[in-house]
């Protein structure tokens, strides 16, 4: 026959490893709930990621409508910018006729080299304070 003591004692060590059981399994009730919210947040994530994917196409599919569209439109403007240009063009070679003597030639060389050496000594005086 056991003693009252035993029986305590059983009891107790019993009531420990239960008290432990119920200590994991709520461990492992903690992790699977953060699991599920996880999982919860991804959804919500790839379901607003999945809007906005259609929107960017919608876009996109309008665009490249409005595109096609004026297509007609632009081609017909190039060819009416391309006839101007060659008109500019024609009138810009007709006033060329006229060329450089040597002492315009001459003064436009001076007058460049005197602007580098300025700029020059711009640059030297800018970095070297």
């Amino acid at each position: 026959m056991a003693t009252p003591d035993s029986n305590e004692e059983e009891a107790y060590r019993r009531g420990l490893g239960a008290g432990r059981i119920e200590q994991r399994l709520q461990g492992h009730d903690d992790h699977l709930q953060k699991i599920n919210g996880s999982i919860d947040a991804m959804t919500l994530a790839l379901q607003s990621l999945t809007e906005e994917l259609r929107s960017n196409v919608s876009l996109f599919s309008a665009s490249v409508t409005s595109d096609r569209r004026d297509a007609g439109e632009r081609e017909k403007i190039a060819v009416t910018v391309a006839a101007a240009l060659v008109e500019r063009a024609n009138d810009v070679r007709a006033g060329k006729a006229h060329r450089w003597t040597s002492w315009q030639r001459w003064f436009a060389v001076v007058g460049a080299i005197i602007l580098i050496g300025n700029f020059t000594l711009a640059l030297y005086l800018a970095f070297n304070r």
